[in-house]
């Protein structure tokens, strides 16, 4: 008998210790599920889209006068997802490096913060299909606009880049710059550049315009240098065999907001709030 009473026991504590594990959650809408969910499906049964972001980088993501409210054409691109989806959307912000490590984690659903498909990336989510195609640019202080004439005069400068960003790949990887400064964000590097700890910011050329609008004292610098790196930005989800479905939703609206013209009247409409507000 009392044998008995230990199998019970030990069986009642295995399956409270499942139930356990099966009720855990994060914060995305397919936190704690198994890999075989449906995404879609998942995003649907939850009521939103946990989108995840750094909201530092205007105009595709910012804050204005304070507000907590993530502005910007990547937010706009949320709301039409949700739309389609029948959700509400969530924000969820962080550091641009820690994204794709957060999607992993189920504590988002997708990434929308301009991001750009690599190689690397790509080994851990899938993304979209391109809705926007920019190239690089540099800014400097105003009255060094024409200084930099090569590869090799910017290479000797002290540049500035997005902790994270494809223009931190090619400033390492491809320039092969020596001294180089990564940081969280486009207003933190334009601090820098301001007060003499760098010399040039290289970013996304749409970034560079609303900055010298946006700021005094900085200038888009003359010169094609990064300018053949081309980058083009996604959204990013998880990657599972399941995620088709919500795949081809998310490619089919972006599909249309580029042909209808949605994505270049979200950038104009973006970059005016932007640049009234002076907010990065």
């Amino acid at each position: 008998m009392k044998g008995l009473k230990k199998i019970l026991s030990f069986g009642a504590a295995l399956a409270l210790s499942i139930s356990l594990v099966g009720c855990s959650t994060s914060g995305g809408s397919n936190g704690g599920s198994t890999e075989s969910a449906n995404l879609l499906e998942s995003i649907k049964d939850s009521g939103k889209l946990v989108v995840g972001t750094s909201a530092e980088f205007p105009p595709f993501e910012f804050h204005k006068d304070g507000d907590e409210k993530v502005l910007g054409v990547d937010a706009m691109i949320a709301d039409e997802f949700a739309k389609d989806l029948g959700v509400e959307v969530e924000f969820k912000e962080m550091d641009f490096d820690g994204l794709v490590g957060a999607l992993s984690a189920d504590k988002i659903d997708i990434i929308l913060a301009g991001m750009s498909p690599t190689e690397e990336r790509e080994k851990s989510v899938d993304f979209t299909d391109l809705y926007y195609v920019s190239y690089n640019a540099v800014i400097v202080k105003s009255g060094d606009e024409n200084k930099i004439k090569s590869e090799e005069d910017l290479k000797k400068l002290r540049i500035g880049v997005q902790k994270g960003s494809i223009q931190e790949e090619y400033v390492r990887d491809d320039l092969k710059a020596e001294n180089f400064k990564s940081l969280a964000g486009i207003p933190d590097l334009v601090l820098e550049l301001k007060n003499g700890n760098i010399d040039a910011i290289v970013t996304n050329e749409a970034v560079s315009m609303i900055n010298t609008k946006v700021y005094d004292g900085i200038k888009v610098a003359n010169t094609s240098i990064g300018e053949g790196v081309e980058e083009g930005m996604a959204a990013a989800i998880k990657q599972t065999d399941n995620n088709k479905e919500l795949l081809d939703l998310l490619n089919k609206k972006i599909k249309e907001l580029k042909d209808s013209g949605k994505i270049d009247e979200f950038l104009d409409e973006a970059s005016t709030i932007a640049a009234e507000s002076g907010q990065q």
